[in-house]
This record gives C-alpha cells, sequence and structure tokens, in this order.
C-alpha cells in the first residue's frame, strides 16, 4: 500500500464502501456511491431536512495503515473490517433527534 492514500487504491476502497453502501440500504438508508472523492453519501429516506452523512474509506496511519472508514471531518468510524460496526454508528449519526 502506498504511504499516502492519494484517492487511486479504489482496489482496496471501493469493495469495503460497496458493503458498507448494502449494509446501510438494508437499514432503510438512502445511499449513493460516488466516485470522486471515492465515498459513500447516507441519508434518510423520512428526514425532512436532508442530513446526509459522506463515508470516506482510506489506510488509518495510527493503526498500522489499516483500512477505516471516516466521516466528512476526517474522524474515524470503523475499521473497514468491521461493516456492521460501521452502519450502527452511521445510523446514529443520522437517527432523529428525540
Amino acid at each position: 500500500m502506498a504511504g499516502t492514500f492519494d484517492g487511486t487504491e479504489h482496489r482496496h476502497a471501493y469493495p469495503r464502501l460497496y458493503e458498507l453502501m448494502c449494509a446501510l440500504q438494508g437499514r432503510r438508508f438512502v445511499t449513493e456511491l460516488q466516485a470522486s472523492p471515492l465515498a459513500v453519501i447516507v441519508t434518510r429516506a423520512d428526514d425532512p431536512a436532508g442530513a446526509r452523512q459522506m463515508v470516506t474509506c482510506k489506510p488509518r496511519v495510527a493503526d498500522q495503515d489499516r483500512m477505516w472508514f471516516f466521516d466528512a471531518s476526517g474522524e474515524p468510524i470503523a475499521e473497514a473490517e468491521h461493516v456492521t460496526d460501521a452502519a450502527v454508528i452511521i445510523a446514529g449519526y443520522l437517527a432523529p433527534a428525540p
């Protein structure tokens, strides 16, 4: 794996993002896989405000360059091997306010 992630390592990121997209669709979220930057855009179908979450997948230096999911602000969500954990966390981000 390259020392820096420059967005061209799709062979590593794309399959993980696709898995995450499918897991979120199973939870009835609306998802879109975009190419540039490579990311999954997640929204709740029933959200009138249209809140979105953009999720990317790239190596995390602090974890020996293992692939991780990150939110739009660059905060780590979960290791890419843990798709279900990531889907639960993202669902929590987009949960309606009480």
